[in-house]
């Protein structure tokens, strides 16, 4: 590999970044919140918003699919660079520390916004302690029950899944990342389109009747962030252009396999954020903005705090009538605030912990040992 493939830069993804996360906002503050009125009710406690006939933007295709979509790309491109650095051990520390910490403080901005919105509608604060303990956990909140009450925490659980396993497959495959996703991917098929625990007896039935169903939601994202991971290879020249095409469509093609949806409107919003991404692997200058590496470097904290506080903001502000466009715009700046907020004295705290708990495992080269000895 020359010396330039080996130091390759990923300015381009912290742009890609950046116009995920405005998708997602725009998605949850332009559509759901008046396209859902009644899911909107559920998960606030709040009787459904009334009026507004017309609200939000009416788009041939789902923001929200194409941000995630960028996101879950994203992952794949970045995570190989951070497993085959540090190793099993030191990613998952890493990894810990970068997403719970700000994922609890987004969680409790969350709870505050039910707790006043049960408060303002005169209703009952019913959010139970197992509810709170499955979102706390992230990756088991299917598993622990208890009602979801924090609308983006799903694609948490995708990511937390992917590093946990694809850090067990490059340990079991002696730290070769190819060799981790061709291992995963029959275990991906198997979930989400294998056959089901009816010709199994006992204990094997049930544990594969059981992963079946909590985790095939899961996996079946895996091929899309595996495409992602080509994508890395290519960039590093560990892949050539030929290798990585043939990967990456074919990637693509068992990500629609494995997820069998019936929209393929939903399908062909995915598509516009792979196109989003294929750009910037092949013109990285497109995405290169001071801007969006702005809104890239607080997206995380922004993600995790915005839904619902936003969402009873534009509640409150419904009743005084106001435009529509004017709750978009407060919901937004209020959100935007609270992710400052959050990214400076959780995010990056609580980063620079990871990174000395991870540093703290590394090994030691043998010469320092020698020096010592």
């Amino acid at each position: 590999m020359s010396s330039n493939k080996q130091h390759v830069r990923f300015d381009f993804a912290d742009g890609l970044r950046g116009v995920a996360i405005l998708c997602v906002i725009l998605f949850h503050f332009t559509q759901t919140f008046w396209q859902h009125r009644e899911r909107i009710s559920d998960i606030l406690n709040m009787d459904p918003l009334e009026g507004y006939a017309g609200a939000s933007f009416v788009l041939p295709f789902n923001l929200g699919a194409v941000g995630v979509g960028l996101f879950l790309l994203i992952s794949g491109l970045l995570i190989p660079l951070s497993l085959t650095r540090m190793g099993g051990l030191r990613f998952a520390v890493s990894r810990v520390f970068r997403i719970y910490p700000t994922y609890w403080a987004g969680l409790a901005v969350t709870l505050i916004a039910l707790w006043l919105a049960a408060w303002l509608a005169d209703n009952d604060f019913d959010i139970t302690r197992r509810d709170v303990i499955g979102h706390v956990s992230i990756a088991f909140q299917d598993m622990l029950g208890g009602r979801n009450i924090d609308p983006v925490m799903w694609t948490l659980k995708v990511e937390l899944w992917f590093y946990a396993l694809l850090g067990t497959a490059f340990a079991l495959t002696g730290k070769r990342i190819k060799w981790a996703i061709w291992l995963l991917l029959p275990l991906v098929a198997m979930l989400c389109r294998g056959p089901n625990a009816q010709g199994l007896h006992g204990q094997l039935a049930h544990f594969w009747a059981y992963d079946q169903y909590f985790l095939s939601s899961v996996v079946c994202y895996f091929p899309l962030m595996f495409a992602g991971c080509w994508c890395y290879f290519y960039l590093t020249g560990q892949a050539g252009a030929v290798e990585t095409v043939l990967h990456f469509v074919g990637l693509l093609a068992m990500f629609v396999w494995v997820t069998n949806w019936p929209s393929p409107e939903l399908y062909g919003s995915y598509a516009i954020g792979i196109s989003l991404f294929v750009l910037g692997v092949l013109r990285p200058a497109i995405w290169s903005s001071r801007w969006l590496a702005r809104v890239a470097a607080v997206s995380y904290a922004w993600y995790v705090c915005h839904s619902n506080a936003g969402y009873v903001l534009m509640e409150v502000l419904a009743g005084y009538n106001l435009p529509w466009w004017l709750l978009v715009a407060a919901a937004t700046v209020m959100t935007w605030t609270l992710a400052l907020a959050i990214n400076r004295w959780v995010e990056l705290p609580t980063q620079k912990l990871g990174k000395r708990a991870a540093d703290a495992l590394k090994e030691k080269p043998a010469t320092d040992n020698l020096a010592r000895q």
